[in-house]
């Protein structure tokens, strides 16, 4: 009996070693709460705006948010508020993976229960924006970036992609391309409530030249989407991506937002604005925002700069105001938001007649770049 025991344990041994192996499925992160469609930011009916707030001094007042990160120890590079107590922020990883574009969704005050979706060789990610819709979060964001020895860069198309907690998509799996002839290094930004979208980019043609294009947003997502093939010679792959790094001239299908007629168009020509240092830009109504600046090199000698430069959509400019809280030293130390002066712009946004301007900040102790948001009440009392 014993001997017929151990032969059937014999046999199942044999059995089990034949048997294919139980794969687990994996579990994909829990998506975000369903949104919280909050009103889109517009200029208030008859309200007259004073930017000129931003020149104050520091006061704990305007700090919104300081002292938590998105994922990586990298600079945020631009970010969209939710309204329900949630951020979107986009920043660049590193070292081997400096090919990926990271979103992270996170609450504003908080570093626990964060959400990343990944966007390999898509770009810089210099400005982003966020469409709500009841279903979804759209991020809207610079695409088909290309490697240029040291970071990626000069996206040139604009994506719109639905948030998907853990998907990883590169420029091909990402539908919704929008694009623009004769620019690179683009970025979007929305102005929902009346029904714009708002390109930034560098001319190809134009050495130096920025431009500011305004479009129907209704406009460009209802137009067909074509094939077409890159005007620019991208670079991607390598770093621990698991694609050999080539160089070519992709074939796409987008919107091709050159068939459309800009609502405005502005040529910024490197007097006032510069055209290459764009660290942020927002459409509010006919206002157009863009916000300039860098940090101090962490030299606590020297304040860090940031400057906001109001524009109509003619291009004229309404104002020009330097950011008071950037360069007040003292104050960021006491609040502990960095004690080597180190506050870089990384984008501005307008929600409910308040502004929001985000800054990479750091401490001398570490190398985290973290996020600070200042906010201000422009709307004249």
């Amino acid at each position: 009996m014993k001997r017929i025991s151990i032969l059937l344990l014999v046999f199942a041994f044999l059995m089990s070693c034949d048997k294919k192996p139980d794969y687990i499925t994996p579990v994909s992160p829990p998506e975000p709460p369903a949104p919280v469609i909050d009103e889109p930011e517009q200029p208030s009916e008859k309200a007259e705006y004073d930017f000129s707030v931003v020149e104050m001094p520091l006061e704990a007042s305007m700090v919104f948010t300081s002292g938590y990160m998105l994922r990586y120890y990298s600079v945020m590079q631009s970010f969209a508020l939710c309204g329900d107590g949630y951020m979107y922020g986009i920043q660049v990883g590193t070292s081997q993976n400096k090919y990926l574009l990271n979103v992270t969704y996170k609450q504003v005050q908080s570093d626990s229960g964060k959400q990343y979706m990944q966007l390999p060789f898509a770009g810089h990610g210099g400005n982003m924006d966020l469409e709500r819709e009841s279903d979804a979060d759209y991020i809207w964001v610079g695409s088909y970036g290309t490697w240029n020895g040291t970071k990626y860069t000069n996206s040139q198309t604009v994506a719109r992609i639905r948030f998907k907690a853990g998907a990883r998509y590169t420029p091909s799996q990402c539908s919704d391309q929008y694009y623009l002839p004769g620019f690179r290094n683009v970025s979007p930004a929305l102005d929902l409530a009346n029904d714009r979208l708002l390109i930034w980019g560098l001319s190809n043609s134009e050495s130096s030249t920025g431009y500011f294009k305004v479009f129907s947003l209704s406009e460009a997502k209802a137009s067909p989407i074509v094939d077409m093939t890159l005007e620019r010679s991208i670079t991607y792959g390598g770093g621990d991506s698991g694609i050999e790094e080539r160089t070519e001239k992709p074939s796409i299908k987008a919107h091709n937002l050159g068939t459309l007629t800009p609502l405005a168009s502005i040529r910024l020509n490197g007097e006032a604005l510069g055209t290459g240092a764009n660290q942020g830009f927002a459409l509010f109504g006919d206002y157009i925002l863009h916000l300039n600046g860098g940090g101090n090199d962490s030299n606590p000698q020297l304040p860090s700069q940031s400057t906001l430069t109001v524009l109509n959509w003619s291009g004229d400019i309404l104002g020009s105001y330097n950011v008071g809280a950037v360069s007040d030293k003292g104050p960021l130390a006491s609040l502990g938001i960095t004690d080597t002066g180190f506050m870089e712009a990384e984008g501005v946004k307008i929600y409910n007649d308040c502004l929001y301007l985000g800054y990479a900040t750091k401490h001398s102790a570490d190398t985290k770049r973290i996020v600070t948001i200042f906010k201000y009440n422009i709307k004249k009392k």
